[in-house]
């Protein structure tokens, strides 16, 4: 019990001593354990005994990670339906709400805390990435049983079996649906993250915080370009032309020295790239019915023939036809998504 609490009381000071960030720690117990309290105990402890407000900062950051990992493991072993999901989520937004809050009283007392910020601002990108793939590990993970039961669907309807298809359909949609709310809780995570971030982001000097939404802009820009090439998918240059101009202002503003000017048009122009997101899923979607359907037209003929194949054979070609200008629409609408914008 000793070493317990001797440990407990000198972390904090062996970690911000040393002004150093910690990795992305392991998880630990999680909100689904019966001795998450144990947890929780032992974190109130190390706020008592760390006493110096950039100490407690970088505390509720440490603390931050912890939930990020606890909110990975939930995801991977129990899913988006986990009461302990919300739990993790919940203090994770307290943790980084804290941080924000000490800034803002240390400021108010007058002390500059523009190099505190920019030192825990940077370490909340880390914590975003984080958390960002965290969901993207478990969408890829649904998105692979979804193909699995579509090929299983496509295997029962070949055979014949009619229940087993039924099944799987009954399957297939509990998985997209929990893919939906799997989307949903992130996007609502990451809008209240970004909130949380953005007051401590407020206590930097606008010189850092206008150079930084840049970067972030730029980096959106290529992880755009980088997720639409691993679907196969080339988006044409003039889909960034509002993304490319409003860039180029905030950049020559900055330059000018007119830093919030310059992050807000940074600003618009990342939010931009939501649209040429969305046309790049909806064309990829698009691209993968056509495929489904040219798949099964093939399979028909090569089972029964043109003439045997008869009036569903039919049926699959005008769902082809229907698959194929839907994908050509999509296209287009990505071409002209500066027009859209």
């Amino acid at each position: 019990m000793k070493l317990l609490i001797a440990s407990l009381f000198l972390t904090p000071f062996f970690v911000f001593a040393q002004g150093q960030t910690l990795p992305l720690p392991n998880a630990g117990l999680t909100p689904e354990s019966p001795f998450y309290f144990l947890d929780k105990f032992g974190e109130a402890f190390r706020e008592f005994f760390t006493f110096n407000p950039e100490g407690k900062a970088w505390l509720q950051i440490t603390f931050a990670a912890e939930r990020i990992s606890e909110i990975r493991v939930i995801l991977e072993t129990k899913g988006v339906e986990a009461r302990g999901l919300e739990v993790a989520q919940g203090r994770l937004q307290a943790h980084l709400a804290n941080a924000a809050s000490i800034l803002e009283d240390e400021k108010a007392e007058g002390k500059n805390v523009s190099a505190l910020a920019k030192e825990l601002d940077d370490e909340l990108d880390d914590q975003k990435d984080a958390l960002k793939q965290a969901f993207k590990e478990q969408k890829n993970a649904l998105k692979v049983k979804e193909e699995s039961l579509k090929q299983k669907i496509r295997e029962a309807r070949q055979a014949g079996n009619t229940a087993q298809v039924d099944a799987l359909l009954a399957e297939l949609a509990a998985v997209k649906a929990e893919k939906e709310k799997l989307e949903m809780n992130e996007e609502k995570q990451e809008e209240l993250l970004e909130a949380e971030k953005e007051k401590i982001e407020r206590e930097m000097e606008d010189k850092a915080e206008a150079e930084k939404v840049i970067q972030e802009a730029e980096k959106e820009k290529q992880e755009v370009l980088d997720e639409a090439a691993e679907e196969g998918i080339t988006v044409p240059r003039e889909a960034f032309e509002k993304f490319d101009r409003l860039l180029a202002q905030a950049k020559e503003l900055f330059g000018r020295g007119n830093y919030q000017g310059a992050e807000q048009l940074a600003e618009q122009a990342e939010k931009s790239l939501d649209k040429i997101e969305d046309a790049i899923e909806e064309l990829d979607e698009a691209k993968e019915e056509l495929k489904d359907k040219e798949r099964e037209i093939k399979e028909k003929f090569d089972k029964q023939g043109k003439k045997e194949a008869g009036s569903r054979a039919e049926q699959l070609k005008r769902e082809q036809e229907k698959a194929e200008a839907e994908a050509k629409r999509a296209e287009e609408q990505l071409r002209d998504m500066d027009n859209d914008n």
